[in-house]
């Protein structure tokens, strides 16, 4: 494989895409019956002949209106993730690839220039995703350890942005994700040296 172009993976995208359609599912289930289930009429009890027993009174959830807001919300996101994987399943581009002394993102990572020129990155980090800068949270953090990952820190217009790409977005994964970083390494080493002429 090249190791100045990442193509995007159609196993792990499709997969990702699967458990973003799952996940939508099940948030537009849920919030479908707690819809239904506050609408139904109060349930009729029988008593024996000689015992009247009074209707229990209905209870409502205050706050079902705002849990169906918010699973309608969590299910609208899973249909965009699952969209977005979907498309780069179906579409087989190239994820980022270096050329011409340039880094060009594929459009779905909302890299700002792109394409982005060497002298802008100022950190390029591969390693297990739980090393990788930034906070993630601890049920994240124990799914990252099996997860690598390629952080890129760049400026631009005088403000810091960041780019990670994961080992499952990229055919290859972890190795090519090793390879591309090397490849980018030497990349921004050469264009350091130029900058120094």
């Amino acid at each position: 494989m090249n190791p100045s172009i990442l193509h995007f993976s159609r196993t792990g995208n499709a997969i990702k895409t699967l458990f973003f359609l799952g996940v939508a599912a099940i948030a537009f289930s849920v919030a479908s019956l707690m819809h239904t289930g506050s609408a139904a009429p109060a349930p009729v009890v029988v008593g024996t002949p000689d015992i009247a027993l009074p209707a229990p009174p209905p209870h409502r959830d205050p706050l079902a209106p705002l849990k169906m807001l918010l699973l309608v919300i969590a299910g609208g996101v899973s249909l965009f993730y699952a969209g977005r994987h979907g498309l780069r399943v179906l579409a087989r581009e190239t994820a980022v690839r270096i050329e011409g002394g340039r880094l060009h993102f594929h459009a779905s990572y909302r890299a700002a220039p792109n394409p982005l020129p060497a002298e802008s990155i100022a950190e390029a980090i591969c390693d297990r995703a739980d090393r990788l800068p930034g906070k993630i949270s601890n049920a994240a953090r124990l799914g990252a350890r099996m997860r690598y990952g390629l952080y890129l820190r760049y400026g631009t217009n005088g403000s810091n942005r960041e780019v990670r790409l994961m080992d499952n977005d990229v055919d290859g994964g972890a190795e090519q994700l090793r390879r591309f970083a090397a490849q980018l390494d030497a990349w921004r080493r050469s264009a350091a040296r130029k900058a120094d002429r």
